[in-house]
């Protein structure tokens, strides 16, 4: 990674931190985005019994660098799932389904911090998910004491979803979302977030206690089966705070695919360029412009 102002972040960016005076360029060299990753299943009592565990060595500067990104259990039977445990909020978007180990839409881009306008984080919760044909609902309660509802539905390559928070000192909040085929290889991905109080869901970008709304348009678009490339435009806008007024990024990237074999592994390499600025309502404001590549290989699970 190469950024062109200095700050304490690792390769996770903290959108919401970034200087608000110039400081020189910065370059970064980092293996912290590895994750481990253990999934097990077990049939029983005509369900099947799940248990999912996700780390990796993201944790801000000052901290044990280890860290746990979700761990859960779940119970599913007859189209019902109950989830217990530390899992993606159901206002991060889904590309199908409602699944909290996959088909996020969490966008392509390299940064493990995504992308400003994105919204949901993973929270300790109860779930119950019920599956009807090509529709899904499910409902949480989170350790923030907040409720969340979720309403999608999947057609062949079309996912559309609906969702809704409310939780205490009337913390309100809700997100349309979707990834609509615009015809060949280019897909649409969307999402709108209104909130009140809900500022920690837009990547920690806005205060908490502040009305805002938040955004996120992107193009992806299949140049060919191994090769995909991808921009992203999204913004933060908060009300009158202490805090951030607007925080915005548009990027460009690629992600290319290198090879998937079965008791080999996959690989990919992808790269992304940003501009990312944020203001305040004391009139500062900051920028920074970054590049990042990365080189993954996905070693096969064990059966």
């Amino acid at each position: 990674m190469f950024r062109t102002a200095t700050t304490a972040d690792t390769i996770n960016t903290r959108f919401g931190s970034i200087p608000l005076e110039p400081t020189p360029g910065q370059g970064l060299i980092s293996f912290e985005h590895s994750r481990l990753m253990l999934n097990g299943e077990m049939r029983t009592g005509g369900g099947t019994i799940t248990g999912y565990a996700e780390s990796d060595f993201l944790n801000p500067p000052g901290r044990q660098r280890y860290r746990w990104r979700q761990y859960w259990g779940q119970f599913e039977i007859d189209g019902w799932q109950v989830l217990g445990g530390q899992a993606w909020s159901l206002l991060r978007p889904n590309r199908s389904g409602i699944q909290t180990e996959s088909g996020l839409m969490s966008t392509h881009v390299v940064d493990p911090a995504y992308h400003p306008g994105l919204i949901g984080r993973r929270k300790r919760q109860i779930r119950v998910v019920r599956q009807l044909g090509a529709s899904r609902a499910a409902f949480t309660y989170d350790q923030d004491h907040d409720f969340s509802g979720k309403v999608a539905h999947d057609w062949k390559k079309t996912h559309v979803e609906l969702a809704v928070l409310a939780g205490e000192e009337r913390r309100r909040a809700v997100s349309l979302a979707g990834v609509v085929p615009l015809g060949g290889k280019v897909d649409w991905v969307s999402q709108q977030f209104w909130s009140q109080g809900v500022g920690p869901e837009a990547l920690g970008v806005l205060p908490g206690g502040v009305h805002g709304h938040t955004t996120i348009q992107g193009l992806e678009a299949r140049v060919r089966p191994s090769l995909e490339i991808f921009g992203y435009a999204g913004i933060a806008y908060g009300t009158r705070s202490a805090g951030n007024r607007a925080v915005r990024q548009w990027t460009l990237g690629f992600l290319q695919r290198l090879f998937n074999r079965p008791g080999v592994g996959a690989a990919s390499v992808s790269g992304q360029y940003s501009q990312l600025d944020r203001s305040t309502w004391t009139g500062q404001r900051g920028g920074m412009n970054y590049v990042m590549l990365s080189v993954r290989y996905y070693y096969p699970g064990l059966r």
